[in-house]
């Protein structure tokens, strides 16, 4: 496994050679280079899947398809320089021209005041997420909910049958959803049970020492039940047998005091700017 996106060999198909992100200064701190990396490498392998387009820049991330849902049309990895302004505008203005919901996701070494200026110009909306590390040289337990049972699975249907209505997605994020899980091997994907029937779901993905927990969703009615907590735990359990030594997420707000009694500790923001048309539903 590699730790970072860069490290990968252009022949293992994984990662687009004219693509290296930049990386944090792991002199400032390490776990903020663990949570950005995993992102970036996970759009990275979204660029291969069929489904998305990317844009040919080398400086960029940018990522295009016809679902209209913010998710499958991002940009990420900046590393514009002193070109920042006029290069932002470009990727932009490309994004708001197809019409498209769109996000633009940052991370500390991919933005500048610059770049979050165009994006507030162009009146992109903001959403400063917690970026969040724990250690996982001692194992966390999983906890005993009673009736719940806890499964690694390879069931992408199942998996999404719980997943797009625990987000409240439409169901338009199906099939785009399924056709990126079923390209990126390096995933752990858990689904929960309670009293027979399949409710809350997660990942881990695996880059090198780093897990990122990613999609963590329970059904509405079996919320509250310790079912959210015990899916990031065995997520966490998983990944420490593959050999993770860490994992990051990146947190809700509601979601955030479930990981900090687990172990986690905001160590930076992730901020997400997202563009809706004016004549589309709120996303």
């Amino acid at each position: 496994m590699f730790e970072r996106v860069s490290d990968i060999p252009a022949s293992s198909g994984r990662t687009p050679r004219w693509f290296t992100p930049p990386m944090t200064d792991s002199r400032i701190d390490p776990r903020i280079s663990a949570v950005e990396d995993n992102l970036l490498a996970f759009y990275a392998m979204c660029s291969d899947v069929p489904v998305f387009d990317r844009d040919p820049a080398t400086d960029v991330l940018a990522l295009h398809t016809a679902v209209p849902f913010p998710m499958f049309n991002a940009a990420t990895g900046a590393r514009f320089g002193a070109d920042a302004t006029r290069r932002t505008a470009e990727v932009a203005d490309s994004f708001i021209a197809a019409g498209l919901p769109w996000l633009w996701w940052l991370t500390p070494s991919t933005t500048s005041p610059e770049l979050e200026a165009v994006l507030d110009e162009r009146g992109l909306g903001r959403d400063d997420v917690p970026g969040m590390y724990v250690d996982l040289t001692t194992p966390i337990p999983v906890p005993d909910v009673a009736g719940l049972t806890l499964a690694r699975t390879a069931d992408v249907d199942a998996y999404l049958d719980v997943m797009v209505p625990g987000f409240g997605m439409p169901d338009l994020v199906r099939e785009p959803m399924g056709a990126v899980m079923r390209h990126v091997s390096e995933a752990i994907n858990v689904v929960a049970t309670l009293d027979g029937r399949d409710v809350a779901c997660g990942t881990a993905l695996l880059t090198g020492p780093t897990a990122g927990l990613y999609n963590i969703a329970t059904l509405e009615d079996a919320r509250g039940r310790g079912v959210g907590y015990a899916v990031t735990a065995k997520l966490l359990e998983l990944a420490r047998e593959a050999g993770a030594e860490h994992a990051i997420l990146h947190a809700s707000e509601p979601g955030k005091p479930v990981y900090e009694r687990i172990g986690f500790v905001e160590v930076c923001t992730v901020p997400q700017y997202v563009w809706v048309p004016a004549e589309a539903d709120p996303v």
